[in-house]
């Protein structure tokens, strides 16, 4: 009998010794996978920067290029090549807009009353 309650004890002891082990072992591979996740959001994070510095670089090179500078002039300067003959095409203003500006002028209950009782 004395035998079964040494041998009771010691498996009480060795399943203490094995939780109070476990337990740091556990909470030490959470915090590894949390800053593991955190690290490769830094890294898509560095990437999509990286793309975005990419792009500007690109758009900086084009900017400071011939054909940029040439485009500009002519669409916001007006300047053509010589030889080269532009055609203006003027809008129209339609009597749709005409009539929504008109509307606009208008208050709004005068709106809410024409809408009922017109």
């Amino acid at each position: 009998m004395a035998s079964s309650i040494k041998q009771k004890v010691y498996t009480v002891i060795l399943i203490t010794l094995i939780i109070m082990v476990c337990l740091p072992l556990a909470r030490s591979w959470r915090q590894k996978q949390l800053i593991e996740n955190e690290i490769s959001g830094f890294k898509k994070e560095i990437s999509a920067k990286e793309n975005g510095n990419k792009k500007l670089r690109e758009m900086i090179s084009y900017l400071e290029s011939d054909s940029s500078l040439e485009e500009t002039a002519r669409l916001n300067l007006g300047m053509k090549k010589p030889g080269e003959n532009v055609a203006v095409i003027k809008e129209e203003i339609s009597t749709s807009s005409i009539i929504i500006q008109e509307e606009k002028k208008e208050s709004n209950y005068l709106k809410w009353f024409k809408y009922f009782f017109n």
